[in-house]
């Protein structure tokens, strides 16, 4: 306590300073683990449904509190375009990755439940090479 007392002196500092500094930076690093903590437990409430793949390529159904999103990402440079197929309770509906095989994937929103089914397919010449058909 008397080397303290003594540094304290030595810097002009107030008895009892480093006790508040302490405390800032203990406050600090609480804060930060708290965010991480937070961070961690969000994935929690979203959900990966289905997942399809055609060689590298891939598809998955996603879905979150309010809709279910397709995801669709070509990520072999190859020239050949990469498509997913949506089976909904509503309908059907097709889309590819917009931008080939650069970052980053494609995706589709849609009413929470409605999907029902994916299969990604790469276009080729001749029939397209897909995946089997995935159901939730």
């Amino acid at each position: 306590m008397l080397i303290t007392a003594e540094r304290n002196r030595s810097k002009k500092l107030k008895p009892g300073l480093a006790v508040v500094n302490g405390t800032r930076r203990a406050l600090a690093l609480a804060a930060v683990v708290a965010g991480f903590s937070a961070l961690a437990i969000a994935p929690a409430s979203a959900e990966t449904l289905i997942k399809v793949t055609q060689g590298d390529d891939y598809a998955y159904l996603y879905q979150n509190s309010w809709y279910d999103i397709v995801y669709v990402c070509d990520v072999e440079a190859d020239g050949h375009g990469v498509y997913v197929k949506v089976w909904k309770e509503s309908g059907y509906d097709e889309f590819g990755d917009a931008n080939g095989s650069a970052s980053p994937c494609s995706s589709r929103s849609y009413s929470i439940g409605d999907v029902t089914s994916i299969q990604v397919c790469e276009s080729v010449t001749g029939p397209d090479w897909c995946s089997d058909r995935r159901y939730r």
